[in-house]
């Protein structure tokens, strides 16, 4: 047999009793917190579904009598044991799909959450496009310009002239014999030039 001094075993006392206490805190805080496990669950409940009077409200938020029952009927459900399924489907059947808060994820219903994502991703592709495509307009409307500026401080007669080379291209894949139009388009432009600066 070990013989233990007194001190030790004095020691060993405080440890047990400091567990026992720990064991009673533990087993009292899983005591109350399947009380308030309930009343959260409950109140998350409480805005899953709408109700059936006020437009646009859950039962958490409205304040009728109906709103107020509808609570109380979770919370017995739910202290009998009943899941939130149980307690939805007893909703759904009473009033309807539509006092649930979100709709459910099968069916035509799905349609709710997919079309949504799909079309602002469509809008978005659609505005980054619009954008861009209205940038590179704006940079060959300034190139453009550039151009037909620098081109007009030269001779102001160019867009007109520019206009009969046009004109004479199309009747020239009009009219495949004619084989004179550089000539012209050099005579019209030295015409033109010499008037201007006559």
């Amino acid at each position: 047999m070990v013989i233990v001094p007194m001190a030790i075993r004095s020691s060993r006392r405080p440890h047990i009793l400091y567990l026992f206490v720990a064991l009673l805190l533990i087993i009292a805080a899983a005591c109350g917190s399947a009380e308030q496990t309930l009343e959260q669950q409950a109140s998350s409940m409480d805005k899953k579904f709408m109700c059936p009077v006020c437009p646009g409200e859950t039962i958490d938020q409205a304040q009728v009598q109906i709103a107020k029952d509808m609570r109380q009927i979770i919370r017995d459900k739910l202290a009998v044991g009943e899941t939130e399924n149980d307690i939805s489907q007893f909703f759904v059947e009473r009033y309807g799909i539509q006092v649930l808060a979100s709709p459910p994820t099968t069916g035509f219903n799905s349609l709710v959450w997919i079309v949504p994502p799909v079309v602002l991703t469509i809008a978005l592709s659609a505005l980054y496009m619009i954008l861009r495509d209205m940038r590179k307009g704006r940079a060959e409307l300034a190139m453009s310009t550039s151009t037909a500026t620098s081109r007009t401080t030269k001779n102001p007669l160019a867009p007109y002239l520019d206009a009969v080379d046009e004109e004479m291209r199309q009747s020239n894949t009009q009219r495949p014999g004619a084989k004179d139009t550089a000539s012209a388009r050099s005579a019209v432009a030295d015409n033109g030039s010499n008037e201007v600066n006559g």
